[in-house]
């Protein structure tokens, strides 16, 4: 019987890891007809609603520079979603310089599923319900797609660095990985998403020049609401981030609601496993919490994968609401020329923390004016910059200006332009 992890899916093609079945029930799926019957970037897709034909048409045209859009500020164009319930029966591939209004929309997926077995982590801590056992029956996306309700164009297996084609924006709209999955399913078979797949929601990967406006990402299972791997210059702002299902398969610093990465064989969505760190990237104004079938997130924003000399750079984390993180609201690994500034957080079991990862050393770390409240008794820290040694250390560091309740003050070869908060 086959376990399997995120890495696992992704490294293998989604499907080919999987093949090693359980014993779960097949669950019936539209989504099995979801063979594509004409080329290009979205391919038309048998049994999906003609709106949907029609959206990924103009997503086609708009992507080859075809003519009739209005075009917005930045010369992108712009691909009006009608209104209503969409559920999508393959990943929504938006190509460069289109702009994808998405307001009154609601995007879910039924997309192919095989059975699938993970393991659970005993050696980090959880949060007490759902319970769940050693080898966790459940679902992973087949191979037809990819496990995301939106990612963008990647023209080949050869694409590295920053190359794919950019100046894209997603505006509005919410996008619910798991509700069509959960339609019929209740009680701790509804909490633990049984019935769904492990997904992100958006996906962006060796591209540049992304922005993601007012959208609303909703009840995530396990993996990241939006993921920015190997992006350069990328802004969410005024965006909704709301409930998660826990991951029981790893550590809680994992399960980021925004996650900047780099792409290793074993991660990546598409293109080259070239390590390139995502680099200024702006995550403004936005709220993360609960919703109202799920609790809140482990982080809001942050990153957990590194490599050596590979650092993710000028990340600008600034007035932004949290609320009821079951991990560090905030935390950034490998992260230079970072500033933290004004964000709230309340009730959250971890506030604010940068690190190191060997062998990179960091530098330029701002936490300034936050106000942060934790959970009572909490064993995170309210603020942390930690080094790992004196080789692997973060300079340039200024934590000021920072109202605080709960936790404390953790710092380790941090070394600082101005006195540290304590």
């Amino acid at each position: 019987m086959k376990q399997i992890s995120r890495r696992t899916v992704m490294a293998a093609g989604l499907g080919g890891a999987l093949a090693m079945g359980t014993q779960l029930a097949q669950r019936p799926q539209a989504a099995q007809a979801a063979v594509p019957m004409s080329g290009g970037l979205n391919p038309v897709v048998d049994a999906e609603s003609a709106p949907l034909t029609k959206l990924r048409q103009q997503l086609n045209r708009a992507a080859r520079g075809g003519g009739g859009f209005e075009k917005d500020e930045a010369g992108r164009s712009i691909v009006v979603a009608p209104e209503g319930t969409h559920v999508l029966l393959r990943t929504l591939v938006i190509g460069p310089n289109t702009a994808l209004r998405a307001h009154g929309a609601t995007f879910t997926c039924d997309f192919p599923l095989v059975p699938a077995t993970y393991k659970a982590d005993r050696a980090s801590w959880h949060s007490p319900t759902p319970t769940y056992p050693d080898e966790i029956q459940s679902y992973a996306v087949d191979q037809i797609t990819k496990p995301t309700l939106l990612m963008n164009q990647v023209p080949s297996d050869e694409t590295g660095l920053y190359s794919a084609p950019g100046n894209i924006r997603v505006e509005g709209g919410t996008w619910d990985p798991t509700a069509h999955y959960l339609r019929d399913s209740s009680g701790d078979e509804a909490l633990r998403a049984t019935a769904a797949p492990p997904m992100d929601a958006m996906a962006f990967q060796h591209t540049h020049d992304v922005e993601v406006v007012g959208v609303t990402i909703r009840n995530v299972k396990w993996w990241h609401a939006l993921e920015f791997n190997a992006v350069k210059t990328a802004i969410v702002k005024e965006s909704r981030f709301e409930g998660w299902i826990e991951n029981p398969t790893t550590g809680l610093w994992n399960g980021e609601a925004v996650q900047f990465d780099m792409p290793w064989d074993s991660n990546k969505w598409a293109g080259l496993g070239d390590k390139a760190p995502a680099q200024d990237i702006r995550i403004v104004r936005n709220h993360c919490g609960p919703s109202a079938t799920q609790p809140g997130w482990a982080k809001f924003a942050g990153s957990h994968s590194s490599a050596p000399q590979q650092v993710y750079t000028d990340i600008w984390i600034e007035r932004n609401t949290i609320e009821q993180s079951k991990w560090d609201a905030i935390l950034a690994m490998n992260a230079s020329r970072i500033v933290i500034r004004e964000n709230l957080l309340t009730d959250c079991r971890g506030g604010i923390y940068v690190k190191t990862v060997s062998p990179n050393p960091l530098e330029t770390v701002d936490i300034i004016g936050n106000d942060i409240s934790l959970q009572s008794g909490t064993d995170r820290p309210v603020i942390g910059v930690v080094g790992q040694s004196a080789s692997v250390a973060i300079h340039d560091v200024a934590v000021y200006g920072n109202t605080v309740a709960g936790g404390g003050f953790w710092y380790a070869w941090a070394h600082a332009r101005r006195p540290l908060q304590k």
